[in-house]
């Protein structure tokens, strides 16, 4: 499971909230979930936005270690927001250019922490925040929910995607079920992970809007962070993550801002399709001669 999947948390829930609540225009037309080129179209319309723009996802997550043969203790807990700058290249073909910054934090104050006193190993183990900008965008099409450098990368793997993301309507609720497809390589056991999002029927069905409210919750298994030094023991983590969308950057708490803003000064509010350099990402593939010179 690549971390990059790790919206969820916290920050504008307020500012959901009140979007949530908001009674919605009756819709001139009805929303289509069997169309291809409408369930696309939905499905970008909640995660992102129709027309050109950003849109901000504040994300929250517990994490536990679960501890053979029968220990689940907490670990440590995440602060994160990924902001996406959406393209529009077609009525059902998108770009999107992501940039994901999350923070751990202590499990019982929620700051943001730059050292963790390990329970588990009795060490101090410095932290790093999880840093994620997709240079080279993410598409999203009838073709499927996939990096470009990733398509570049491993044409054959990528060359039958399709959108199969799972969606449902119960009620006045559409929820999009999906996981990214990442090749057997870049898949470290334990690994695997859910992520359902949630919007409503009526604003989905909207014409007037480009966006919607939306939310979404799912769970995570992965193995114990590189900066644990844990990779010599038994078991793993287990996430359960949040994620809002919000309309503001100020929903977002002040001690999150503080760390993102002094790591990443003015890229932090700035698109990664304008970084001078290949994402890390696309700069692992090349170093594994994945991407031609």
């Amino acid at each position: 499971m690549h971390r990059r999947q790790l919206l969820g948390m916290l920050g504008g829930s307020a500012a959901l909230a009140a979007g949530w609540g908001a009674a919605s225009p009756a819709p001139d037309a009805a929303l289509d979930l069997d169309d291809p080129g409408s369930r696309v179209r939905a499905f970008v319309k909640t995660s992102g936005r129709l027309d050109a723009g950003r849109v901000i996802w504040a994300t929250r997550a517990e994490v536990y270690a679960f501890l053979p043969p029968d220990r689940l203790v907490p670990a440590v807990r995440v602060k994160g927001c990924e902001q996406q700058w959406i393209r529009p290249l077609s009525d059902t073909e998108f770009l999107s250019f992501d940039s994901l910054v999350s923070y751990y934090c202590d499990f019982e104050s929620d700051q943001v922490m730059r050292e963790f006193d390990n329970p588990f190993t009795g060490a101090r183990n410095a932290v790093r925040p999880n840093i994620s900008r997709m240079t080279e965008g993410r598409e999203i099409s009838p073709r499927g929910v996939v990096y470009r450098v990733m398509r570049r990368a491993y044409p054959e793997f990528y060359a039958d995607s399709e959108f199969d993301v799972v969606i449902r309507q119960v009620g006045d609720t559409v929820s999009f079920q999906g996981e990214n497809r990442w090749p057997d390589e870049f898949i470290r056991p334990p690994a695997g992970s859910k992520l359902s999002m949630f919007a409503r029927s009526a604003d989905l069905a909207d014409p007037d809007r480009s966006s919607v409210p939306a939310n979404f919750a799912g769970h995570v298994l992965m193995p114990f962070f590189p900066w644990m030094d844990m990779a010599d023991r038994p078991g793993h983590l287990l996430w359960h993550v949040q994620g809002y969308k919000i309309t503001s950057l100020g929903d977002l708490d002040e001690d999150y801002l503080a760390a993102a803003h002094a790591d990443l000064g003015d890229r932090f509010e700035r698109s990664p399709e304008f970084d001078s350099e290949p994402s890390r990402f696309a700069q692992r593939l090349k170093a594994m001669g994945r991407l031609p010179d």
